[in-house]
């Protein structure tokens, strides 16, 4: 009778142990997703003007597996993006200069024949839900694209 109850009290603390497990979900990388350029604009000393960038009629798409593709009119691009998490200066999305920790963005895509090709890197990216914001410095001017999800 012994032997009947210490084997149950094993098994049940055994049961007890393994028979519930903490499952933990981790979210994916919040850029992973389908996004279109909806605004793009250059600063200089004298304001924000608007800029034509000739991608904003095509869709970014960022998988978990670090590859990209950019669509447009029936022609898709294939490639990479990564996202870098950086300490050092940067301009933020109203052209302020900041010098600390913030993410970068790396994204390349090209047609594979070599005519086609997107090559971005963004010294600051800021994510929000349904938009990110990235910006860069470049010949006395600073450069910010606003994406949308699409």
């Amino acid at each position: 009778m012994k032997l009947i109850i210490r084997l149950s009290f094993i098994l049940i603390t055994a049961f007890a142990f393994t028979g519930c497990s903490k499952v933990i979900f981790y979210d994916e990388d919040p850029i992973v997703g389908s996004w279109v350029l909806t605004d793009a604009a250059h600063k200089d000393a004298y304001g924000w003007y608007p800029v034509n960038t000739g991608i904003e009629r095509g869709v970014f798409t960022f998988y978990t597996n670090g590859s990209a593709t950019y669509s447009e009119a029936g022609i898709t691009m294939h490639g990479s993006w990564q996202l870098y998490n950086n300490n050092g200066g940067y301009y933020d999305e109203n052209g302020n200069y900041y010098s600390d920790s913030h993410q970068s963005l790396q994204v390349n895509v090209s047609d594979g024949y070599g005519d086609e090709n997107i090559n971005m890197y963004f010294e600051n990216v800021r994510i929000y839900n349904n938009r990110f914001v990235a910006t860069n410095y470049n010949n006395h001017y600073i450069e910010r694209y606003r994406f949308s999800r699409y």
